[in-house]
């Protein structure tokens, strides 16, 4: 029997046999998957979005107003800062505003300095600078109190906010519709198609406004690339409720809005 480096023939020949299987195989395995891999059916599915506006007369109104004094002395510039704010808070308690919708939103207290056409830099003094938020119930004497505030020193009228307190319910309406919105959308969009939308396989809110302000900088909503499904009160009963209410104040309304992303199965 011939020996090659101390393997016997019968042997060698075995693990040669025995490696040049394994190789085929793992090469036939291979060619096997690139040939006919596994197929999977691409999931099927229609994303779209609906949004939904609801028309809400609003029954408050939230002023953020503050005012300003500037003394050389600090002790004296937040003194004649604290007699503007009293007479603001007298106000509104003589119109009968409970102290909890009355709140101080911030104060800041700044030396105040001017340059003159030679670049010095002078002093003129210390402000004082509060802020306050106060809330109207009574919409109807919306006029009244914004006179009477800049009567008694209100230095600027920030904005004036109009709300809802029934915001969850007209929010929850507004959700409901935009969801239908959203549905109504994918069925005319699979129905070119020939083809029907399944069950929700994703559901995401969209943040919407929901307020609108008392000024020129009020906002206007852009035209969006959604369905959109709209409810709002009649004109006849705007007016009444205006007529009988606000007096010469008319606020208008305020749109309660609500977004959803949503995808469909498509089938």
């Amino acid at each position: 029997m011939n020996y090659i480096k101390g393997k016997s023939w019968p042997v060698l020949m075995i693990a040669i046999v025995f490696v040049v299987m394994c190789v085929l195989s793992t090469a036939s395995f291979a060619e096997g998957n690139f040939a006919a891999p596994e197929v999977r059916e691409a999931a099927r599915i229609i994303s779209v979005t609906g949004t939904a506006d609801i028309m809400v007369i609003p029954d408050e109104a939230v002023f953020s107003l503050a005012v300003e004094t500037t003394n050389l002395d600090i002790s004296k510039a937040k003194s004649e800062n604290d007699t503007k704010i009293k007479k603001i808070k007298d106000i509104a308690k003589d119109m009968n505003i409970d102290p909890k919708y009355i709140v101080t939103d911030y104060i800041n207290v700044n030396p105040k300095y001017t340059y003159t056409n030679s670049g010095e830099n002078v002093f003129k003094g210390y402000t004082v600078h509060r802020g306050l938020i106060i809330t109207l119930k009574d919409l109807k004497r919306f006029d009244e109190l914004l006179t009477r505030l800049l009567e008694a020193g209100a230095d600027y009228i920030q904005n004036v906010q109009f709300k809802t307190t029934q915001l969850r319910k007209y929010k929850d309406e507004a959700r409901a519709l935009a969801i239908k919105a959203a549905r109504e959308k994918a069925e005319a969009l699979a129905k070119e198609l020939g083809q029907t939308v399944g069950k929700a396989s994703n559901i995401q809110e969209i943040q919407e406004n929901t307020y609108s302000y008392y000024g020129p900088w009020s906002s206007v909503g852009a035209g969006r690339a959604t369905n959109v499904l709209s409810n709002s009160t009649s004109n006849a009963q705007i007016a009444g409720t205006q007529n009988s209410n606000y007096e010469d104040f008319s606020p208008g309304q305020i749109k309660v809005s609500a977004g959803v992303s949503v995808i469909f199965d498509l089938i």
